[in-house]
């Protein structure tokens, strides 16, 4: 791995970075800093940097979240109208659970447009800018923890609901407590790979009708696994099975650490078998081994892996995952059932963190912008570092 750039993000503890073009974008977690471009305190929200240059990514805006929101949550839509770029983000605050839309055609002066909500909660989406439509994991009244909404977004000016889909027992009228909660969806084709960070584990969804979607299958595992956060799919070549044609796809999930100092069973990525989808079969586990990280603070495991490459579905054969302390692995599975462990980067604690008391790295998100570029944010208030994978695959 090649450090590239760094910008420290006015030491705003950072989630999801998206990458469109020469412009990245990244949600906040709560809490407030300084913006030198306003003279202000304001509330952590959304960032939006210039990148053109990745050795000296700008800040060309920052939108302050709501008192005390967090705005982890970011999707860009670009060319939905005419001439108009826009961006959706979350808000959970105690005024506010929800969504706004904004017109960012103008990256240096966003505009809020519209809001979607309020919902009891909003955690994160994905935003399809070829047919407009959104899909939230948010929580209606009367549904029990976070599933999926759908919205009609073609005109971001006027949010159009289009129906709600959760597992059986999330349904109005269900006995509530069953503690199901959908981390967030990944969209490909007529396709929504559903994650549920606590239990529900996977489902593939046929979205084809977008009123009435249809489940395809449900993979559950066996506890003690909490729960999963990220499903993607990935075509691997050749099939290693005999007889089943050279396309093969698999589905990687992946779960998420939660307790500092490894206080907890280890989290791992799945590498799952998926050419029937109606009978996805899991084939190999990846995990990075403890060496120090147990000890070195925070959190030590898997969180979000690279989802997107300049906002497509990234393919490839090579996992990108933000793996809290132990920094950015990179993983190839090429060879589903040998999942292999190619490159990583851990950074350095920024000036920035350091000035604020933090010694620890969080590595949260990653993505890839256009040029292969691999950018990172981290949940300690490292900021953004830009990476390139200088290995093969």
């Amino acid at each position: 791995m090649r450090l590239i750039g760094h910008n420290d993000l006015q030491g705003r503890d950072s989630l999801q970075v998206v990458l469109k073009g020469n412009f990245a974008y990244i949600g906040h977690h709560r809490g407030e800093a300084f913006n030198p471009l306003t003279g202000k305190r304001e509330d952590n929200g959304t960032t939006i940097l210039d990148i053109a240059d990745p050795r000296e990514p700008k800040i060309i805006a920052h939108i302050p979240g709501r008192t005390g929101a967090e705005s982890r949550s970011v999707q860009v839509a670009e060319r939905l109208l005419p001439g108009k770029d826009f961006l959706l983000r979350n808000q959970e605050s105690s005024g506010f659970a929800g969504f706004e839309v904004w017109d960012i055609t103008d990256r240096t002066r966003p505009r809020l447009v519209s809001t979607i909500g309020p919902f009891q909660a909003a955690h994160k989406s994905w935003w399809e800018s070829a047919t407009g439509y959104a899909y939230l994991s948010a929580t209606q009244p009367g549904w029990s923890g976070q599933h999926l909404v759908i919205y009609d977004l073609k005109n971001p000016y006027q949010p159009r609901f289009v129906s709600n889909w959760g597992l059986p027992f999330q349904r109005p009228g269900y006995a509530q407590g069953r503690g199901v909660s959908l981390h967030h969806p990944v969209i490909s084709g007529n396709r929504a790979y559903l994650s549920y960070l606590f239990g529900g584990d996977m489902v593939i969804l046929d979205i084809t009708d977008k009123v009435a979607p249809k489940m395809v299958s449900h993979l559950q595992f066996s506890p003690p696994s909490p729960g999963i956060h990220t499903t993607v799919p990935f075509t691997v070549l050749p099939a290693p099975a005999r007889g089943s044609g050279n396309v093969h796809t698999v589905l990687v999930l992946s779960e998420e650490a939660f307790s500092a100092d490894c206080r907890e069973t280890r989290r791992k990525l799945y590498i799952v078998d998926a050419t029937d989808e109606t009978n996805p079969t899991p084939l190999s586990t990846f995990t990075v081994p403890d060496g120090n990280f147990c000890s070195r603070g925070g959190r030590f495991g898997p969180h979000q892996f690279a989802e997107t490459r300049d906002g497509g579905l990234i393919g490839g054969t090579l996992l990108y995952i933000a793996y809290f302390n132990a920094g950015l692995r990179v993983v190839d599975v090429s060879d589903p059932f040998r999942p292999r462990e190619v490159g990583f980067f851990i950074p350095s604690p920024s000036v920035k963190a350091l000035s604020q008391g933090s010694k620890i790295i969080q590595t949260n998100d990653v993505d890839l912008d256009y040029r292969g570029f691999i950018y990172v944010t981290d949940r300690s208030g490292n900021g953004l570092h830009i990476l390139e994978y200088t290995g093969g695959s």
